[in-house]
């Protein structure tokens, strides 16, 4: 049996469309098919972190908690890999809590209890059926439950904190609307990532050895989005390592390079860049572009005024004229047919401008509904023509919203990044085994 991650809560600071989840779905993929003993509650304190404790018994539960929902052999070799990695990601939260404690920001018992039911639901178990299954992954509630809180602890810490300092100008997002609509098409990728940080030069092998590791579960088939919610160190961890759509060319030159023939669900890392290493998976490519006009479909009417010798052609262009200044839209030139004693004008409906004769194609692709042509001659004397129905071509031009709310992810998580950082650096981390 394998728990299914259900549909992450939503939380919105301000104006943020698409910001911060709660990561349940690397909390749930657990699998229970064999049950496994639970380690010994060896309480030793392995680690201080400012005012609070990590013992063996946290190091060893979380362990057997990402074992289970990798898939991985539980072996000591295994464990022992881990161990410095999940002690790194306990100091964090602990970190993370203590902040939010700071804050005056705390996880209710209803919203943990709230993560509890919504992951038992989602995965068609009765009540209490997820405890059971942890039990038999060789871990508890508790370590389950921890999890839930540092998480959305930090959540609410960068929302209350970092949120409010994001200011987006609206020259910042009218710029990258140009340059969506300026000519040349934009490639963009949709990209997740898991960062692990390097704070000292003594971490540089550690952090090598678990990408080593996580690209090992990659291959034995253990989802990326999984990974990145577990082991990520950025604020993206809490959206499956999502970081939205992403400029090509604004991306380090390896990544890049890597990213520029790459499939969708190609990894492109990791890389070391400033502050750690950074390893990407490609969702998704596009090129964005403005709407190309000969893609629009128009209904076209056009309305001939019969004109035999030059004198007749004379008096039927000051007429038509006098008809493309006056006449108050399609519907408008029948009457004035009537009136005129001419042919009604002719009707084609749902025509694409790019298949249009060249001549006419100049014509109309700038109209809007209800405008008409300058005149021009024909065979049988002259005419306009005019835009009855017009519908544009469909744009994958993103929306201001969009685009703000894509500048504002980038901006929040980089804050975030910097922030745990500095309190990583303050914080008086006694590790004691």
């Amino acid at each position: 049996m394998t728990l299914t991650p259900p549909r992450p809560l939503a939380y919105k600071p301000g104006v943020m469309k698409r910001a911060f989840r709660t990561a349940l779905a690397a909390l749930s993929v657990l699998a229970a098919a064999a049950a496994i003993p639970a380690h010994a509650q060896d309480q030793r304190i392995v680690a201080v972190v400012n005012e609070d404790i990590v013992t063996s018994f946290d190091i060893e539960s979380r362990i057997a908690l990402m074992m289970i929902g990798a898939g991985t052999q539980d072996t000591p070799e295994a464990r022992q890999r881990l161990r410095p990695q999940v002690l790194r990601q306990l100091i964090d939260e602990r970190i993370q809590l203590q902040e939010a404690r700071r804050l005056g920001l705390s996880v209710s018992r209803a919203e943990i209890e709230d993560v509890v039911k919504r992951v038992e639901q989602g995965n068609n178990l009765p009540a209490g059926g997820l405890e059971r299954v942890l039990r038999q992954a060789g871990t508890t509630r508790m370590t389950f439950e921890r999890q839930i809180e540092a998480m959305q602890s930090w959540q609410k810490v960068v929302g209350a904190r970092l949120r409010p300092t994001i200011e987006i100008g609206r020259d910042e997002v009218q710029e990258v609307l140009r340059r969506y609509t300026g000519g040349e098409p934009v490639q963009e990728y949709l990209l997740g990532e898991i960062f692990l940080a390097v704070d000292t030069p003594d971490q540089e092998a550690e952090v090598r050895q678990r990408f080593d590791d996580l690209l090992a579960q990659m291959r034995a088939g253990v989802n990326f989005a999984v990974l990145a919610q577990r082991y990520s160190q950025s604020a993206s961890a809490s959206v499956a390592g999502d970081i939205g759509w992403v400029e090509r060319g604004t991306l380090d030159d390896e990544i890049e390079k890597a990213l520029e023939n790459a499939n969708v669900g190609d990894l492109a890392g990791p890389a070391r860049v400033a502050g750690g290493y950074y390893l990407y998976i490609l969702r998704e490519r596009r090129t964005i572009a403005p709407p190309a006009p000969e893609d629009a479909q128009i209904d076209l009417a056009q309305l001939v005024f019969p004109a035999a010798s030059p004198d007749e052609r004379e008096s039927a262009r000051a007429l038509a004229d006098m008809v493309r200044e006056t006449v108050e839209g399609c519907a408008d030139l029948d009457r004035v047919a009537r009136e005129a004693r001419i042919p009604a004008p002719q009707r084609v409906a749902e025509l694409r401008v790019g298949d249009l004769a060249p001549e006419m194609r100049t014509r109309v692709t700038a109209l809007g509904v209800g405008e008409a042509t300058e005149v021009f001659a024909t065979d049988r004397g002259v005419a306009i023509a005019m835009v009855c129905v017009r519908q544009e071509p469909p744009s994958n031009v993103p929306t201001e919203a969009d685009i703000e709310d894509n500048l504002v992810r980038q901006r929040v998580e980089t804050a975030a990044r910097r922030y745990l950082r500095d309190l990583r650096r303050v914080a008086v981390v006694d590790i004691r085994a």
